[in-house]
């Protein structure tokens, strides 16, 4: 099935001056000049553009990043599994502690990384 065909856009040139470029990026506020001088023009008929991490987000998925890698989380639950595995994994109370440990640091990356992303966690109830 052919997608959707969307209408060729010809590009536009003016020639501004610094304060005017200035203004317009001030009054265009957090959308793209094309997209503000599209909306004034045509009584808000902007096209819906594409939405891009923020800075802030990337600096989120950062730090994050950086405390998966810190946590050495990988290859202890990788030992832990290799024990499970040939059967030299006594259940004592330090391996529970242990278990615990990565269980919470793995649930805290987790909401961490869905926050950065902004995404929201579906409940039973959602469809």
């Amino acid at each position: 099935m052919p997608g959707k065909r969307t209408e060729k856009t010809i590009p536009v040139s003016i020639r501004l001056s610094a304060d005017e470029r200035s203004r317009l990026e001030a009054d265009a506020g957090s959308k793209s000049l094309s997209e503000y001088i599209r909306a004034r023009l045509f009584s808000g008929a902007a096209r819906e553009r594409r939405v891009q991490t923020t800075t802030t987000n990337a600096r989120q998925l950062a730090h994050l990043l950086a405390a998966l890698g810190a946590s050495e989380l990988g290859p202890n639950l990788r030992e832990l599994v290799h024990a499970a595995r040939i059967g030299a994994l006594p259940i004592t109370p330090d391996t529970v502690e242990a278990l615990t440990a990565a269980c919470t640091a793995t649930i805290e990356i987790r909401n961490g990384l869905m926050t950065a992303l902004g995404l929201v966690e579906r409940t039973q109830d959602d469809p």
